[in-house]
């Protein structure tokens, strides 16, 4: 890592926040046990994006948003729109459940149903939260490493629309708008967002641009039968198309393409009985995924493929306060969930055609003993027709003795993640295969200053993950052979001294080793640094021009377990600005890569060098 440039670049920035945000005991989040809940009450470690800062951050992809997450890691295959994963505090990229307004995408026909970031720009994307540590008592299967939860734009209370276009390097273009309003009984939001790029050679050692065309569309609608009752309807699709190179090919300017289509579905009726104490939620979600991968000229490449995954979940939930300080969240769910997958190079025969079905019940009690304190704890029963059952535990408390200024944290956590069908059904896979499953703590403190002009946050983890599956070169199929060890420290620092002026920077540490009696032992995870850092500052002149930059660094990491493949570390540096032309209309740009650092996050494949970028907002 190349430090003088860092030195100079802190020097020439300072100061740095995108992140400073409301104290506290203002906020709500959804994520930690499903229900709406001031964030001082949640004892999980928790991380919130709004749509103010997403706007302010600039960025197309959500992956290089959650780069500057604590204990976040991000591997992506060349340009926008390449494969991308997502390490939470070491976990597996399978061990990340992604939701869009809570209903799981994950890829049950990717062999290990990690879902692909590639796909997932900002677009008409409103707030995201990202929980770190395992919460499979609410959420059951993958929630190991954490959980993406996406929520798109919700209906307004008056007619409002949002515009937005951006143009820049190698013909990088998004189009964005959407439109929400109330009227009587009815509210609803409903946008579209189009995104192309000539983008760059996949492989570094090739020539020619691998490029990434996206649209997106999404609508929300719900009906206040009265005061108690309403009906909630939602819906998201994206349909994108990725060139890429293969890394097996003759050259390594090969011309395979994937389309991946998707379908996220949601009905849902919410019923509030008791004056609001007693609140339920049924609903029925419909993922459907459709992947068709084509390469001109070679008919027999494994690239032409035909993946399609679909999953069909029933879920009710309750949340009933029983007394003013004790709430019960209970819930239970069923979900069919089938995969299909067809090569015609492995034969012509007919697709591998698979399903399973899961029936869970959980429940969480929610305590208040006194003022400022909150114990949370619940367990969770899943039971698979193809493997067995699981049962998960968990608990966390979240304590303040002064109404948010000081919250203390703690957390036993386990998670689990069930067998795929590719993993579990033969002919490939292997039916005697176990859950994955970790057990996890954590504690924390976060303490706000000076009227919460500043807030620093420190919290330690350390979680175990047992019976992982890897392929095992022995059988030739997938055996629970892999542990895994993880710990880590998350710092973060925001300061606000003026209105007009945000700071913050972030420390982390991500101890991810294998424990595995297989050769790896003591071995750091593939493409996960140990230590990560980053700055930011945003400062809004008097004439009302907004200037920012954000630094990035990551150290050095391996690709693969062997430990053999070094990953060098990077730093990124990257400049924005926006002007308010008016109420309504706003101009930005940005520069990033400032100093066009050569690197690699996974290795073979290319990253971008500087580029820039300017557009315009409008809002209505």
């Amino acid at each position: 890592m190349n430090y003088l440039k860092f030195g100079a670049a802190i020097i020439a920035l300072f100061p740095g926040s995108a992140w400073a945000g409301e104290a506290a005991n203002t906020e709500i989040v959804v994520t930690a046990n499903g229900i709406e809940q001031p964030r001082d009450q949640v004892g999980q470690a928790i991380t919130v994006i709004d749509r103010d800062q997403l706007d302010s951050s600039q960025t197309l992809a959500i992956s290089d948003l959650l780069r500057t997450v604590p204990s976040v890691r991000v591997a992506r295959n060349g340009s926008i729109g390449g494969v991308t994963s997502v390490f939470i505090r070491g976990g597996e990229s399978s061990q990340t459940l992604v939701l869009i307004d809570g209903v799981r995408i994950n890829d049950p026909s990717n062999p290990n149903a990690a879902f692909d970031f590639g796909s997932l720009l900002t677009g008409n994307i409103d707030r995201v939260e990202i929980l770190r540590g395992p919460n499979s008592v609410i959420w059951g299967s993958q929630a190991i490493g954490g959980v993406v939860n996406v929520r798109i734009e919700e209906p307004t209370e008056g007619l409002a629309a949002n515009l937005g276009a951006e143009y820049g390097y190698h013909n990088t273009a998004e189009l964005r708008a959407n439109v929400s309003g109330t009227s009587g009984k009815l509210s609803g939001s409903v946008g579209a967002s189009y995104f192309r790029t000539d983008g760059i050679s996949a492989l570094a050692a090739g020539s020619e641009r691998d490029g990434y065309r996206n649209f997106a569309a999404n609508g929300k609608l719900k009906v206040a039968f009265n005061d108690s009752v309403n009906l909630d309807l939602r819906a998201y699709y994206t349909k994108g198309r990725v060139e890429f190179d293969d890394p097996f090919g003759a050259t390594p300017d090969t011309f395979p393409e994937t389309e991946n289509r998707q379908f996220v579905g949601y009905v849902g009726l919410n019923a509030n009985f008791a004056d609001g104490r007693f609140r339920n939620r049924i609903a029925y979600t419909r993922t459907h995924l459709h992947r068709d991968g084509t390469e001109p000229n070679v008919p027999f490449s494994f690239n032409v493929n035909e993946l399609k995954g679909k999953v069909d979940r029933f879920e009710y939930q309750g949340a009933f306060d029983i007394v003013d300080k004790v709430t019960l969240v209970f819930g239970i769910e069923h979900e069919r969930t089938f995969a299909s997958t067809f090569f015609p190079a492995g034969g012509g025969a007919a697709p591998d055609q698979a399903n399973y079905r899961v029936t869970s019940e959980y429940g969480q009690l929610i305590v208040r003993p006194i003022t400022g304190l909150t114990l949370t704890g619940g367990v969770r029963h899943d039971d698979y027709n193809i493997y067995g059952s699981q049962t998960t535990f968990g608990a966390n408390f979240a304590y303040t003795p002064n109404a948010g200024r000081t919250v203390l944290r703690g957390t036993y956590a386990e998670g689990f993640r069930a067998p795929t069908l590719t993993e579990s059904v033969l002919p490939f896979g292997n039916p005697a295969l176990k859950a994955e499953t970790a057990k996890s703590f954590d504690v924390g403190i976060e303490q706000n200053f000076l009227d919460d002009a500043v807030r620093a946050t420190a919290t330690y983890y350390h979680r175990k993950s047992d019976n992982q599956i890897a392929f095992s070169f022995t059988t030739f199929q997938s055996e629970n052979i892999a542990k895994v060890l993880n710990e880590g420290l998350e710092l973060e620092l925001d300061v606000r001294p003026t209105q007009t002026l945000k700071i913050s920077a972030g420390y982390n540490l991500v101890n991810a080793t294998s424990r595995s009696n297989d050769g790896t032992f003591g071995n750091r995870l593939a493409r996960r640094a140990k230590d990560s850092a980053n700055a930011s500052i945003d400062w809004k002149t008097p004439i009302g021009l907004a200037v920012a930059a954000d630094v990035l660094l990551t150290g050095d990491s391996f690709d693969d377990l062997a430990n053999t493949v070094r990953l060098n570390g990077y730093q990124i540096v990257t400049v924005r600005a926006s002007y308010p032309v008016s109420d309504r209309f706003e101009v930005f740009g940005r520069i990033e890569n400032l100093f066009d650092e050569k690197y690699q996050t996974v290795a073979r494949y290319s990253t971008y060098g500087r580029n820039a970028y300017v557009g315009v907002r409008a809002k209505f």
